[in-house]
């Protein structure tokens, strides 16, 4: 099965769609020039491939907005390492809640990871989980 990357608009809550592409370089390069539909917007890239596969975060250097990362190229995260963060930041354990601290998250936030709450499937899960 193919994948399809889109970009997808952080500054908004939820993050909504901006751009779909067919490859992670178009879909980086669309960043790179700023989307006209999100001029000064946080964009990141969405990897689909009969659903939410990856996160890319482009480099701050190709951003209007968005976490201040140290890296040159797109870093690519799985889903399902990204659902496991967003639950980390609001558990109450502590030792988890120490693990966040002493992480290096640069690049998500925990208000990101929450406007990223569809592409995460973490609206579905909490409807489940009341």
């Amino acid at each position: 099965m193919s994948s399809n990357f889109y970009v997808l608009c952080v500054s908004h809550d939820p993050a909504i769609l901006s751009t779909e592409h067919h490859t992670p370089g178009d879909a980086a390069d669309t960043v790179k020039a700023g989307s006209a539909l999100h001029p000064g917007c946080d964009l990141v890239i969405e990897e689909v491939s009969g659903g939410p596969v990856e996160i890319g975060c482009p480099p701050a250097s190709s951003r209007d907005a968005g976490p201040r990362c140290h890296h040159r190229d797109v870093e690519w995260v799985e889903v399902e390492w990204l659902r496991l963060l967003s639950r980390a930041y609001t558990s109450t354990d502590p030792k988890v809640a120490d693990a966040v601290r002493q992480g290096r998250f640069t690049c998500w936030p925990q208000e990101r990871l929450h406007r990223l709450r569809g592409s995460l499937g973490i609206e579905d899960e909490a409807r489940e989980h009341p």
